[in-house]
Order: structure tokens, then sequence, then C-alpha cells
């Protein structure tokens, strides 16, 4: 019992520790993409390229810059967190950076009339700004950095094995040795500290700007809240103050900023040129062999994800006293870790034929459906209006017609946003739904999450990383070619007006 209690301190921390560093770099990247065109040129491409690489992809940069510079328990540790952040941060990002691009030019203009330097705009302009949205999509952040965690508690690399204590870890090593029992706990003190953390913290902080049918408990969130704002503001009053005394030439921001990024371009471009010294053809054609049976899975998974999603968050909306029974099953559902759900599932995966496909569809539709849900429960739901809703009583405008008529075109911009992350999502989860190693018996599906996971085995860092390249950009392809035509199509077309 100390084994696991020690196991769930040490996820949670981790899980902490990540989110902080995930919040960090979204407020001040978010903020700086939004006020710098030059960084906002430069940092939107890179992003669409970053966030679409799956975590295995980050394994070898894990390598690189934590576990083989720092002491190996400290780098170990850097590079899980730097894996869950993986997990975490480009919605995060993308919150902040359109909660500030949508404030109105004259909150910039009195800011200038009143010379707030760079470090007063943050604190009492961006981060202000950007509350609403952050909370908002840290409910979507914290589940996905759940549902990769056992990934970051284990790095594997051919022979190199970096496995860290954790409540994942203690779940599968549970199951590989036969030990049931503890498999089964592990499993329910993962479920109740997930639950844990968002009916005391993150329900309550996302329903105090928002009103979502979410069970929550205030009371701890109250005192968290009072602690975390005396901390902040104590934080910004004391950089105001710095920077209201030491008055910086204007150049030496820019000449910080162009640094950083000459230093960037120079490990991007040595990680280029480490890539393109490998069998580059090799890996392509691995890749072109493996990419459309994974491009079918997904797209299957996709679909399914939009007609559950919506079917899911109409209940949702229609049975007010189901919804938060539904709203914590999505949570609970949503945080499980990808992995976990082969052993969960083992028994039909190693007793059927066509068990191991039940399961791998079951971890593409946990890695899709939820960033789908999610989104039109926190954004889409808000969206229907209310002089709406009473002129559907008013004219008796129910069940499919209320469907086809309000709901749908009210949430459809939502849905479009979250179908654009949910379709990340289901290739990201192709890593741990195509290959798996259960006990003694490895099963291999096939797929470019399989071709990954294959050369993480044989120990293939630099193959690794230019598989998940190749993947990223297929994603970003279709991301430009489908999914921004259907914004720029659609946008405004289905608004609830």
């Amino acid at each position: 019992m100390l084994a696991l209690l020690i196991a769930v301190s040490a996820s949670l921390a981790r899980m902490a520790e990540a989110y902080i560093v995930s919040l960090l770099i979204a407020l001040v990247l978010g903020s700086l993409m939004a006020r710098n065109k030059v960084v906002e040129s430069i940092m939107l491409p890179v992003l669409d390229i970053l966030q679409s690489i799956p975590i295995l992809g980050f394994f070898p940069a894990a390598l690189a810059m934590f576990i083989a510079n720092l002491p190996r328990a400290l780098g170990v540790e850097a590079a899980a967190v730097f894996l869950i952040v993986t997990s975490l941060v480009w919605n995060m990002i993308f919150g902040v950076y359109a909660s500030i691009k949508s404030l109105e030019p004259s909150v910039f203009d009195m800011a200038r009339v009143y010379s707030l330097g760079a470090v007063s705009r943050f604190f009492y302009i961006y981060v202000p700004a950007s509350r609403a949205a952050l909370l908002a999509n840290s409910l979507i952040s914290w589940a996905g950095g759940w549902f990769f965690l056992t990934a970051a508690e284990v790095i594997t690399l051919g022979e190199e094995e970096y496995k860290l204590t954790g409540i994942g870890a203690f779940i599968m090593e549970s199951y590989n040795r036969g030990d049931y029992a503890s498999f089964y706990i592990g499993v329910a003190a993962l479920f109740a500290t997930i639950m844990a953390t968002y009916v005391l913290l993150w329900n309550p902080a996302v329903k105090s700007v928002r009103d979502l049918p979410l069970p929550s408990v205030s009371a701890f969130y109250e005192k968290f809240s009072e602690v975390v704002s005396r901390v902040w503001s104590g934080l910004g009053e004391a950089l105001v103050w710095v920077e209201a005394r030491v008055k910086l030439p204007g150049f030496v921001p820019r000449v910080v900023g162009a640094t950083l990024l000459v230093v960037a371009l120079f490990y991007l471009g040595s990680g280029v040129a480490g890539l393109l010294s490998l069998d580059v053809v090799g890996v392509a054609k691995s890749f072109l062999h493996e990419l459309p049976l994974s491009l079918a899975r997904v797209s299957i998974v996709l679909v399914f994800s939009l007609v559950l999603s919506l079917l899911i968050a109409y209940l949702t909306y229609s049975f007010r006293r189901a919804a938060m029974l539904i709203g914590a099953s999505g949570e609970l559902l949503a945080s499980v870790p990808a992995i976990i759900w082969w052993p969960l599932l083992g028994y039909v995966a190693l007793t059927f034929s066509w068990g191991p496909l039940v399961v791998l569809f079951t971890v593409l539709l946990q890695g899709s459906l939820w960033y789908l849900y999610f989104n039109i429960l926190v954004f889409g739901l808000g969206s229907i209006r209310k002089e709406h809703e009473e002129l559907a009583a008013v004219y008796g405008v129910k069940g499919w017609h209320f469907f086809r008529s309000i709901f749908f075109p009210s949430v459809f911009p939502s849905l479009l946003t979250g179908a654009l992350s949910s379709w990340g999502g289901a290739w990201n989860a192709t890593i741990a739904a195509e290959y798996v190693t259960l006990g003694q018996r490895t099963i291999d599906l096939g797929g470019v999450g399989a071709l990954l996971n294959r050369y993480t085995v044989e120990g293939e860092a630099g193959k690794t990383a230019l598989a998940a390249l190749f993947l990223s950009l297929v994603i970003v392809a279709v991301d430009k070619a489908v999914w921004a035509r259907l914004f720029s199509r659609l946008s405004g077309k289905f608004a609830g007006e």
C-alpha cells in the first residue's frame, strides 16, 4: 500500500510540475505570438508541426536534452516532465494567443498612453485576458497529460530503459508479473486520483468562468485559488517594481529574443542535419507502407467520434439531471492512460483473434472522442442562445427539428475545432493502440504507430524522430488542405444565427 501511495504521489507531482511549466510557456509564448508579428510568423508553423508529433517522437530530444546532460535521476525526471508537457501545452498556447488577439485595439492604445512596460502589460492585460481560455483548455490538457503519462514514466530506446516511480508504471508492472490484485487496486487508485483532481480543482475552476454541468466541490478550490492569487500578485508587483526602476535600453529585449532565436535555429539545424544523415529513403518507404493502414483507422475513428460526441453532448444538454454524471464519466475516461487499456481488456486481447482490434479501436477512440466532446461541452453548449431556446419552446420545436435547426448550428464551430484536435489526438494514440507488450507477448498490429514503436525498441532514435517528423508533415498537410478550407468556407454559416 505504501508503494501505491508513493506511486500516486509521484505521478501527481509530475503532472503538477508539467502543468506549471506548460502554463508559463503558454502565457509567455502565446502573448509574444499575439503581439509580435515576427514571432507569430515563425512560431505558428513550428507549433503546427510540434503539436502533431506523437510522444515517441520526442523521446530522442528528451534523451539528448536531459538524460545525457544531467545526473541520471534528475535527467530522467526532467525528461518525463518534458514529455508530459508535450501532451499539455499546445492548446494552452493557442488559447492564450487567441484571447489576446481578440482584445480590442483600444486596450493597447491605453497601455501606450499610460506607458505600461512589457511586464506590466503581461500581468495586467495579457494574463487576465487569457484566464477563461486557459481554464477551459486546461480541462482538456489535464486529461491529455494523464492519457500519455505511462509513456513518459517508462522511456525506452533499444537496450536503454529509464523507468520512474509512478502510478502508470506501477499498474503495468503489476499486470506483467501477474499480480492482478495490485493491478486492479492501482487502477482504482488512478481513477480516484483523477476524479479528485477534477472535482476539487479543475471543475470548480472552470465553473468560475463558465456555467458547465460538472461535479465540483468549491471549498478546496477557493482556498487554493486564494493562495495562488496572492503568490501571483506578489510576483507581478515585484517584477513591475523592478521594471519601473531598472530601465533597460529598448534594444535589449530584441537582442535577447534574437539570441534565443539563433540558438533555437542552431539546434534545429543540427537536428535536421542529423536526420538527413540517416537512411531517409528507407524510412520514407517504411512510413509510406504503414501510412494507409493507420490513415484508414484514424479516419473511421474520427467519423465515429463525431457522431458519438454529438450524441453525448445532446444528451448532456437535454437531460440536465444526468449531465453531471455524463461530464464526470467523460473526464474520467478521457484521463485513463492509453497503455492501461490493453491490460484492462487483456482477456479480450489475448483470447480472441479479433480481440486486439477491439482494444486498438478503444484506445484510438479514447485519443479522439474527448477532444470533440469537451470542445462542445466547454465552448459549444454556451453558444446556444437563450432567445433561440425560448422561441423553440414557444413554437414547440423539439427532437430532430430542434437538433437540426438550433443545436447543431450553434455547436458546429466548436465541433469543427474539436474535430481538428481529435484528428491529431487519434494519430498520437496510434503509438499505444497499434503496438504493445503484455507480459511475454508482443502485439504488433501494423501502422505508423507500430513503426514508431519498432524503431524505439530497436534503439533507432534517429529513425524514430524521422518517422515522427514524416507523420507530423502528413498531419499538417491534411490540416492545411482539408481543415483550413472547412474553417474558411463554413465560418459564419453555423453560428446559431
